[in-house]
């Protein structure tokens, strides 16, 4: 190597260590759950339905609102403080990217096993003790929200009358 390639490789090696790199998932993650599989990997696969594999897609659907949650915080963060001093915009950039692939992948992983189509329990204290909503119930709430909805359809209807 003649002395203009050593120069160029020594900051070359220098220029690398200040470069950010996209957080990737960590090691104990695994994607392959929900990607495509060859038909001798899914013959020994257990049933898709049963409660260990729901559990084990429950966890996994946990890593990665715990992922979203840190890199939005990380990008929250990133923004606000954007005209500070000491803050590197690229960064919160990579942060974005990451964070915007975490979501996809989540998504993507909630349509493929199917937890994405179950109903959340409500959260608030008073009614973890009730039980769930019955059709009747549910079917209620529905006709008085519409009603609601069309009251106000027509309050704005009436009010856009008046002033034309």
């Amino acid at each position: 190597m003649n002395a203009s390639q050593q120069s160029y490789t020594q900051s070359s090696s220098q220029a690398s260590t200040s470069v950010y790199t996209i957080p990737s998932f960590p090691s104990s993650f695994s994607t392959t759950p929900f990607l495509s599989q060859d038909a001798t990997t899914i013959s020994t696969l257990v049933d898709p339905n049963s409660p260990e594999t729901f559990k084990q897609n429950i966890q996994i659907a946990l890593d990665h609102v715990a992922r979203i949650n840190s890199l939005a915080r990380n990008s929250l963060h990133g923004v606000q403080n954007a005209f500070h001093a000491g803050n590197n915009p690229a960064q919160t950039e990579a942060d974005l990217i990451a964070l915007d692939r975490t979501l996809r992948t989540l998504a993507d992983f909630l349509k493929q096993t199917g937890l994405g189509a179950y109903p959340l329990p409500p959260t608030d204290p008073q009614s973890v003790a009730s039980s769930p909503p019955t059709e009747q119930q549910l079917i209620a709430d529905t006709s008085r929200e519409v009603q609601q909805l069309y009251e106000k359809m027509k309050r704005i209807q009436e009010s856009n009358a008046v002033v034309a």
